[in-house]
C-alpha cells in the first residue's frame, strides 16, 4: 500500500549509495533509456550471437509484455508460443534453467493442453532468470562506463528539467504503474499555513502525486530519482468530486486564473493551481477526469496493477466447506445447496448457501420470491457447544395485505429445530416505523402470529441516509480541526472550544453505539442458546455489521488475521454487500443517494472492540487501517462490484490482486504485540466514555492532529521495547 502525508515532507531514501546514486533493476526494466543501454551491453559480450544473458533480458522482457496484455487471464496459443520461443529444444533462444525446471513446462506443453493455463506456469523460471540476470549481468553493467555515464544524465536530467528521460522512473512504484500525464509545475495551498507549496505534479494510472527534488539538486554530484520529497499522493480512485473554480482569492493569482479542488474519500481535500496556460489547465482537468472516473470498473488501476504475491492465500483464503468443516457444522442437520449455482433465483447471493437438510431445493425456490430481492434465510454461524445459530436474510414481502408464504414459515420452524428447538429470535435492524412503513411498499416484517417458534425485535438502526450525513458531519468537523479562523472552513478556531459538543452533534459516535447495542443482544441470545435470524431491508447493510461483529463477539477465530479476512469475504464479499453502490468506484456522481459508508463503520466498531480489548485480537488498528485504505484506492479487486456474479463476469479473481495476498505477505506489519488468544465471548462497553473518535482514520489527514499523534498499541510495545 501505498500513501503520504500531505501535512509534512516525506524523504524517499535512495536505493544505496555508491559513487553515483544507484538504480535498482526493477526500475531500470521501466526505464527506456537504461534499458537500451543495458542490452547493448549484454550483446557486446558476445558480439556474433546472442549472449545467454540477452536471452535471459528477452525473456524477462516478453512474459511483463504478456502480462501486462493478459494480466492473469488465460491465452493457451500465446503461452504455447512463449514456451516454443525460449524453452522448447527446437528454440534458438532457449533460458539457461536446469533440467528439472525444463522438464515441468515440457510435461505441461507436450501433453495435451488444458483449456486454461496462466502466466503463473512461467513463475520458477521467470524468478529464477530474474535473479540470475540482476546478480549476473546487471552488477557487471554497474561496474561498466556505460553505466556511470548513464547516472551522470540522469542526474543532469533531473537538475535542468529534462524530461527525455523515461519519467516512470520517478513515480511508479507499483507494478503496472505508469504515467499518463506530463510532469507539470504548480503550487499547493497548505490549508494549515495558507502557504503556498512549490511542487511538481505528476500523474499516473494510479495516483496524483506533488512533490519536489531538494533545492541543492543542481550542486550534487550524484542524483537520483528516488531522491524526489513527496508532499502529498492521493490514489485516483479516492478522489470523489474535482472542482475548477477561478481564483476564488488566492494571492499573487490574477482574477481568471484557475484553481483546482480535490475532494477524497478518506477525508482529504487538497486545492492546487497550476502554473501553465489556461488551455493546459482545461486539458488536465478533462484528463484527470476520465482517470478518476472511467465508468467501467475494468478501466480501474486494480486491473493494471501487476503484484506478485506467491505462496500466500489470496483470492482462495475463504472456502464453503473448510469453514463448515472448521465450525464443526453438523451435516445431518444442515447442508450446502447448489440451488442458486447460476446466480438466478439470487444474483446478489452466493452461488452455494448453507439451509436446514430437511428443506427442499424446491421449497427454497419459493422463498427466493416472498423475501426481498430473493436473498432467503440461510446460516452463518453455529455455536460449538450449544447449537444456536446466526442467520441471516432480507424483509419478507408481506404489503398491507400481510401475506404469507407456508415455505417460508416451515424454512423458520426448521431453523428454530434444528438450533435447539428454542424460539427463535428475528432481530430487525431497522427501527420499527420504519419497517411499518415498508408495508406500504409490498414489503415490511414478519406476522409472529404465523410463526409459532418465532419472537420479533427491532434493533432501531437507522437506514443509509443516516450514516452517510452522519459521516458527511463529521468529516467536515474533522476537516476544521485546528484550521485558523482565515480559513476556507468557515468554522475556525471555535471547533477546537466546542470539539466534543460538535464530535456529539454529529452523532456518528450514537449510531456505532445502536450496530453495537444490535450485535450484543445477538450475542446473548446466542449465548443463552437461542437462535437468531437477523435482517434489514434487504439484508446487505446492517444485516452485515450486524452478523459480522456478533461472530467476532462470539467465535475468537475471527479476531485472527485470516479469520477476520474470511469473516470479510464471507458476510460482505460472497452475501453482496454493495461495495460499487455504497463508495461510488470510478463514478462522478458523488452525491448519489445510494452512497453510504457501511463498511467503514462496521470497521469503526471492530476498531472499538480493539480498543476496549487489546489482547484479544491478533491483528492491530493498522490492520483495519489498511483495509479502509484499500477501500477507496482500488488497487486491488477485493471490494470491486456489488455481488459475486458481477464479479465472476468481470473474472475479477483471474484479472486483480486481492487485498488479502498483500497482507498476509507482509503480515508482521499487522500483527498485535499484545495478542493473548482465548476464547471468551467479547462484552463490548456501550457507556458513552467508552466510545472514541477513531483519530488513525478521521484525523489521518489533519495537520494538527499530525503533530500531536495517537499513541497506537504498536508504539505503546515498541515503547516498552526500548525500556527493558
Amino acid at each position: 500500500m501505498s500513501s503520504s502525508n500531505n501535512a509534512s515532507t516525506t524523504t524517499i531514501i535512495p536505493d544505496s549509495p555508491g559513487k553515483h546514486t544507484r538504480i535498482t533493476f526493477q526500475k531500470l526494466l521501466y526505464d527506456s533509456i537504461g534499458l537500451k543501454l543495458f542490452a547493448d551491453f549484454l550483446k557486446n559480450d558476445t558480439p556474433q550471437s546472442l549472449s545467454p544473458a540477452s536471452i535471459s533480458l528477452e525473456f524477462i522482457l516478453a512474459i511483463d509484455k504478456f502480462k501486462l496484455q493478459w494480466g492473469n487471464v488465460s491465452n493457451v496459443q500465446g503461452l504455447k508460443e512463449l514456451y516454443e520461443t525460449f524453452i522448447s529444444n527446437k528454440s534458438k533462444l532457449q533460458v539457461p534453467i536446469p533440467q528439472s525446471l525444463k522438464s515441468e513446462l515440457d510435461n505441461v506443453f507436450h501433453s495435451s493442453l488444458p483449456k486454461e493455463i496462466t502466466p503463473q506456469v512461467f513463475d520458477k523460471v521467470y524468478n529464477l532468470i530474474f535473479e540470475q540476470l540482476k546478480e549476473d549481468g546487471f552488477k557487471r553493467f554497474m561496474r561498466s562506463p556505460q553505466y556511470s555515464t548513464y547516472i551522470q544524465k540522469r542526474s543532469l536530467d533531473l537538475s535542468t528539467g529534462n524530461n527525455t528521460l523515461n519519467e516512470n522512473a520517478i513515480l511508479c512504484k507499483l507494478p503496472g504503474e505508469t504515467l499518463v500525464h506530463r510532469v507539470m509545475k504548480t503550487m499547493v495551498l497548505n490549508a494549515e499555513t495558507k502557504e503556498f507549496v512549490k511542487c511538481l505534479l505528476f500523474t499516473s494510472n494510479f495516483r496524483v502525486s506533488f512533490g519536489n527534488f531538494p533545492k541543492d539538486i543542481a550542486n550534487r554530484q550524484s542524483i537520483g530519482l528516488e531522491m524526489l520529497n513527496v508532499y502529498s499522493e492521493i490514489p485516483l480512485a479516492t478522489i470523489f468530486r474535482i472542482e475548477r473554480k477561478i481564483n476564488p482569492g488566492w494571492p499573487g493569482l490574477s482574477a481568471t486564473d484557475s484553481v483546482f479542488e480535490l475532494y477524497c474519500k478518506d477525508n482529504r481535500k487538497l486545492e492546487f493551481f497550476l502554473e501553465s496556460s489556461d488551455s493546459d489547465s482545461v486539458t488536465y482537468w478533462k484528463s484527470l477526469r476520465k482517470l478518476v472516473f472511467p465508468g467501467d470498473p475494468t478501466l480501474l488501476f486494480a486491473f493494471q496493477y501487476k503484484g506478485t504475491f506467491p505462496s500466500v492465500p489470496g483470492w482462495g483464503v475463504y472456502n464453503i466447506y473448510e469453514e463448515c468443516l472448521r465450525q464443526r457444522l453438523p451435516f445431518d442437520k444442515w447442508r450446502i445447496s447448489d440451488v442458486n449455482h447460476e446466480y438466478k433465483l439470487c444474483p446478489s447471493y452466493p452461488a452455494k448457501i448453507i439451509v436446514p437438510a430437511m428443506i427442499t431445493d424446491e421449497q427454497l425456490s419459493s422463498i427466493f420470491s416472498f423475501r426481498s430481492k430473493g436473498r432467503l434465510p440461510v446460516l452463518c454461524w453455529v455455536h460449538p457447544d450449544n447449537g444456536a445459530t446466526i442467520t441471516r436474510s432480507s424483509q419478507p414481502l408481506v404489503g398491507l395485505t400481510r401475506t404469507r408464504c407456508q415455505a417460508d414459515i416451515d424454512l423458520l420452524s426448521e431453523i428454530s429445530l434444528v438450533s435447539g428447538g428454542k424460539i427463535l429470535y428475528l432481530l430487525d435492524a431497522r427501527p420499527k416505523a420504519s419497517a411499518v412503513g415498508n408495508t406500504i411498499k409490498g414489503m415490511g416484517y414478519e406476522n409472529t402470529a404465523h410463526y409459532g417458534q418465532c419472537r420479533l425485535e427491532f434493533m432501531d438502526i437507522p437506514n443509509i441516509h443516516v450514516i452517510r450525513d452522519s459521516c458527511q458531519k463529521l468529516e467536515y468537523l474533522c476537516q476544521s480541526y485546528g484550521v485558523g479562523s482565515d480559513s476556507l472552513i468557515d468554522w475556525g478556531t471555535a471547533v477546537e472550544d466546542q470539539w466534543l459538543t460538535l464530535l456529539d452533534s454529529t452523532r456518528w459516535l450514537a449510531l456505532l453505539r445502536n450496530v453495537l447495542a444490535g450485535a450484543t443482544r445477538t450475542t446473548n441470545l446466542i449465548e443463552d442458546g437461542f437462535p437468531v435470524l437477523i435482517h434489514c431491508s434487504d439484508g446487505w447493510d446492517r444485516t452485515s455489521q450486524l452478523s459480522s461483529l456478533s461472530m467476532i463477539m462470539l467465535d475468537s477465530f475471527y479476531r485472527t488475521l485470516i479469520g477476520f479476512e474470511i469473516l470479510v469475504e464471507k458476510e460482505w464479499v460472497a452475501f453482496g454487500h454493495k461495495f460499487r453502490e455504497r463508495i461510488g468506484h470510478g463514478d462522478p456522481d458523488y452525491s448519489h443517494q445510494q452512497r453510504s459508508p457501511i463498511f467503514l463503520q462496521f470497521l469503526d466498531a471492530v476498531f472499538q472492540l480493539l480498543n476496549q480489548f487489546p489482547c484479544s485480537f491478533e491483528f492491530n488498528e493498522k490492520f483495519l487501517g489498511t483495509i479502509a485504505e484499500a477501500l477507496y484506492s482500488c488497487q486491488f479487486g477485493t471490494f470491486l462490484y456489488d455481488n459475486e456474479l458481477e464479479r465472476q463476469e468481470a473474472k475479477v479473481r483471474e484479472r486483480t490482486v486481492s487485498l488479502w495476498s498483500y497482507i498476509n505477505a507482509n503480515n508482521q506489519e499487522f500483527l498485535n504485540p499484545f495478542y493473548l488468544p482465548d476464547n471468551r465471548v467479547l462484552k463490548v462497553s456501550l457507556h458513552g466514555d467508552s466510545l472514541v473518535l477513531w483519530k488513525n482514520v478521521f484525523l489521518k489527514w489533519n495537520a494538527k492532529s499530525k503533530n500531536n499523534s495517537v499513541l497506537t498499541i504498536e508504539m505503546r510495545a515498541d515503547m516498552l521495547k526500548q525500556n527493558t
